[in-house]
């Protein structure tokens, strides 16, 4: 209750309310006209925070890249400040496009249950109407300052006004020109009332509409299209023996005709086939990694990544791989004599294993490799083992595996 207890916290690009604009630098200066001379009343400068620890990655990257979108046009428009950057990854926002308002009402009814939707102020009561009295159903400009788990972005574009369609084409494909900002003013509020629903999501993200439009075509393909780096040192990054891209795009288009696939997105079961997949690479019980592979291919064949699923398939012909190799006994150490049997059972392995490493290297999982050729290192003869050093182990590098051969 005194001059040091007042905090003022905001961003600039959530300036929604129409004929108002926020800036920090305006509230110093009508502190700095009221305080006068008293020193102690002034308040500090304003300090930017850009660590995220509500939404995830997926979510922020699609409020950047329309940050961004909205700075190259109205440059302007807000303070620039650095795009907030998310402790942790999580799936990319889904996007429904052209599907009936029935089919809404049942996707929120059923596998959606307690999504938030955000529509045109203006819209609300005719929104809450068509979803057969759907409650959760909140103008953008009410819902600032809120923030739910769940969150669908409903009919923005088709209600945009008919005149303001092809501006947003242009903007969104990369052809607005340099006298953009004085002849469409209206977009820039539109792009900070669109930033604002996306940042109102902490978990789920999705973007739907009911009716095409021309604006809403070219937001699908730009959303779709657009493309952000995977960030390798956010938790959960996927780790690089599993990388099939270093790009993936915003969003991913969510099939509507089937709602029981709603239950998870493509990327929710990507992230599950990446967290079994990593949890498989540093597992050393040889049959609860297998098992751990097992559940990475079920996620990847449900996301339809197919060449992460074939690297999965390939780390778990590894593995099924050494859960043959027989227990060494002390007299069938390398260098010592062994019976016939067992010199042949040895050469049957050293061929399995050279196909297996051979697999894995064309599937450039290279630690894999590295940690199969030391692991068969005990079952070969000392010409082999040679032989596997000068044309192999070597030319991978150095291992970060703690296997050594014996």
């Amino acid at each position: 209750s005194g001059p040091g207890d007042l905090f003022l916290a905001g961003d600039p690009a959530q300036s929604v309310v129409e004929g108002v604009e926020f800036r920090f630098e305006d509230i110093r200066s009508v502190e700095y006209h009221i305080a006068k001379d008293k020193s102690g009343l002034l308040l500090q400068k304003p300090k930017t925070v850009n660590v995220n620890y509500r939404s995830h990655a997926g979510i922020l990257n699609t409020a950047g890249a329309i940050l961004s979108c909205m700075f190259g046009a109205f440059p302007h428009s807000a303070k620039q400040l650095k795009e907030d950057r998310g402790v942790f990854v999580g799936p990319r926002p889904g996007v429904m496009y052209k599907v009936s308002s029935e089919m809404v009402e049942s996707v929120i009814k059923t596998k959606l249950k307690g999504t938030v939707i955000l529509v045109h102020d203006s819209s609300v009561s005719r929104w809450r109407r068509a979803l057969g009295g759907y409650a959760l159903v909140y103008g953008i400009r009410a819902a600032k300052g809120l923030e739910f788990k769940s969150v669908m972005v409903l009919g923005f574009f088709g209600e945009l006004p008919g005149g303001i369609h092809k501006p947003w084409r242009d903007l969104l494909l990369g052809r607005a020109n340099d006298g953009y900002q004085n002849m469409y003013p209206e977009v820039e509020g539109h792009m900070k009332l669109l930033y604002t629903a996306v940042t109102r999501s902490i978990e789920r993200l999705f973007f739907v509409e009911t009716e095409g439009s021309v604006a809403g075509d070219a937001f699908v393909r730009w959303i779709t299209t657009t493309s952000m780096a995977r960030n390798k040192h956010q938790k959960g990054a996927v780790s690089q023996s599993m990388t099939a891209t270093p790009l993936v795009p915003l969003a991913s288009r969510n099939k509507v005709d089937d709602v029981e696939s709603m239950t998870m997105t493509r990327d929710e079961w990507l992230a599950s086939g990446m967290d079994n997949a990593e949890a498989a690479e540093v597992e050393e019980d040889l049959l609860a990694a297998e098992s751990l592979w097992d559940k990475a291919i079920y996620c990847f064949r449900e996301a339809q990544d197919h060449d992460l699923a074939r690297k999965a398939r390939t780390h778990r012909s590894s593995v099924r791989f050494q859960m043959k190799l027989p227990v060494l006994k002390e007299g069938d150490k390398k260098g010592k004599s062994v019976g016939e049997d067992v010199e042949s059972e040895y050469r049957l392995l050293e061929v399995e294993g050279a196909s297996v490493v051979e697999s894995l290297l064309c599937e450039g999982l290279i630690e894999e490799a590295k940690n199969v050729c030391l692991r068969l290192i005990p079952y070969m003869s000392e010409e082999s083992v040679e032989h596997l050093h000068r044309k192999i182990i070597r030319r991978l590098g150095p291992s970060n595996n703690s296997i050594e051969a014996k």
